[in-house]
């Protein structure tokens, strides 16, 4: 059910349809309904592009200083043991840039689906402000069990699955997460505040679990994870990987007659953008999936439409 059904259906009994003013800003319907795998990587992709201006930007303003630093670090002329140990560090590092692009992201996209004319300013600073909670949760859900995968790979998809929420809903529901009481004294006190953030990153896991169980829910999120995680968003990680090897470098130096530098900062320039765009399409996933899990268990969509149909009959 969309804005423009419930305002038909609210309207007074042969009242005439209510025509907006000239010039008067017209009210986006959310759009929001329950939807297959398909869908939900559509509804992804169209939220993404409402927003991909300030979203791609946030990205690469952390991922070409990123990437830079890490092509001096393929130069340092590190080898064995320290190699390994320095390349480790730096693919555990890369949650960082991709858990706060995720956390903006997810912040813009949201907003954006719930409503188009959301400013963008405070989405990018919510997502900032909530940044770090999202950075571990990405520990939690991506390292913390890589173990299972080590035991038995079934448990790590299950985790995987029914986690992937946990991000979206840290930041869109925020304070939501807390009690009444436990909102009031984190107002009155910066350690309460504080405490309360081990808080919502539990119940975001916990609330993700309670809205993602089901065969059905599994089989969409298999679907939006081969073609969405590892067909669209695969594709650019391997993009940014392969021109980062050395095979990159030589041919460019001999295609294009450019000096070292040059070609290192190029192409470091041009996978940060390519590994931007796979972290902003993976976040703008996860917040579709989130939202579609909320209509489907919650009505959702009634509940926007109920909120909006008096500013549209307005």
């Amino acid at each position: 059910m969309n804005t423009r059904v419930a305002s038909e259906v609210l309207r007074p009994a042969g009242a005439a349809p209510a025509r907006a003013p000239a010039g008067s800003a017209r009210v986006v319907p959310a759009r929001l309904e329950p939807r297959e795998a398909g869908a939900i990587l559509d509804l992804a992709i169209e939220g993404l592009l409402a927003r991909l201006g300030p979203a791609l930007a946030f990205a690469l303003c952390l991922f070409v200083p990123f990437h830079q630093v890490s092509e001096l670090l393929g130069l340092s002329g590190l080898d064995g043991f320290a190699a390994d140990l320095v390349g480790l560090g730096w693919n555990l590092a890369v949650l960082v840039p991709t858990g706060l692009t995720a956390s903006v992201v997810v912040s813009l996209v949201g907003d954006a689906l719930v409503d188009r004319r959301a400013p963008v300013g405070p989405g990018i600073a919510r997502g900032l402000a909530r940044g770090a909670g999202a950075v571990l949760l990405l520990i939690a859900t991506q390292i913390a069990t890589l173990p299972l995968m080590f035991l038995c790979i079934a448990p790590y998809f299950l985790a995987q699955w029914l986690t992937w929420a946990a991000v979206p809903i840290f930041v869109l529901e925020g304070d939501a997460l807390l009690t009444a009481a436990e909102r009031a004294r984190a107002s009155r006190s910066a350690l309460a505040y504080l405490a309360g953030i081990p808080l919502r990153l539990v119940r975001a896991v916990r609330r993700s679990v309670d809205l993602t169980r089901g065969g059905p829910s599994l089989g969409r999120w298999i679907l939006l994870a081969l073609v969405g995680q590892l067909a669209l968003a695969g594709m650019l990680d391997w993009g940014a990987v392969g021109l980062t090897q050395p095979e990159s470098r030589e041919f460019l130096r001999a295609e294009l007659g450019l000096s070292s530098a040059a070609v290192d900062l190029a192409l470091g320039a041009l996978a940060a953008l390519f590994a931007a765009l796979s972290a902003c399409l993976r976040a703008a996933l996860t917040v579709a999936f989130y939202l579609d899990l909320r209509v489907r268990r919650e009505g959702w969509d009634l509940e926007l439409a109920l909120r909006r149909a008096p500013e549209v009959a307005a």
